[in-house]
């Protein structure tokens, strides 16, 4: 129904944003990935979701189509509705969310605010063989994405949060058989 929203950002606290649409002032609930950035004042494209309840319609915010996608996978897992969608996907972004499914670290997920061993066992059952593992990659380089999770792990367990570690460790550049404390070192120094 609405795919998208074109305007200007008239308001953004920890949980939502109004976005200026010819007029029309459209609140949405999206992750604190896609609220970092928009700034008042500010002309953006949100990917949005419309979302149909007996007790509401409210309409959600995405940074880009992948956010949007990892989140209609995400309600489609029993006991996750759209408020633990959005929390997780505040906790970690899309990609490295795919990369967790995709090689079912369990570790990853439970470091989320909210999400418990049994809620993340439950998505990555649910979700195995629905993510692609070319969506999954988190490193830009030839390392196996085991080793770049193992990395992130590291990172988290030195104070990174997930999505921190995460981009730090897809911005090194890496080559084939790199140990995790070699990539560690660089996302450290980089």
């Amino acid at each position: 129904m609405l795919s998208y929203l074109k305007g200007c950002v008239a308001a953004v606290d920890s949980q939502s944003a109004v976005i200026e649409c010819r007029d029309i002032g459209y609140e949405i609930i999206a992750s604190s990935h896609c609220l970092n950035e928009l700034s008042v004042g500010a002309e953006v494209k949100v990917y949005t979701l419309l979302v149909v309840r007996e007790d509401s319609i409210t309409l959600y915010g995405f940074k880009d189509l992948s956010e949007r996608e990892m989140f209609s996978r995400l309600v489609t897992v029993s006991g996750v509705g759209p408020k633990m969608a959005i929390s997780i996907l505040s906790g970690i972004d899309s990609h490295s969310l795919a990369s967790c499914i995709a090689t079912q670290n369990t570790q990853m997920l439970n470091g989320i605010k909210g999400v418990g061993k049994k809620t993340a066992e439950r998505i990555l059952l649910e979700l195995k063989g629905k993510i692609s593992a070319d969506v999954a990659a988190v490193s830009n380089g030839t390392a196996t994405v085991p080793v770049a999770d193992d990395a992130v792990l590291a990172l988290m367990s030195l104070g990174y949060s997930s999505t921190e570690a995460a981009v730090a460790v897809s911005k090194v550049d890496v080559r084939e058989k790199m140990s995790v404390e070699e990539i560690v070192m660089a996302a450290l120094r980089g």
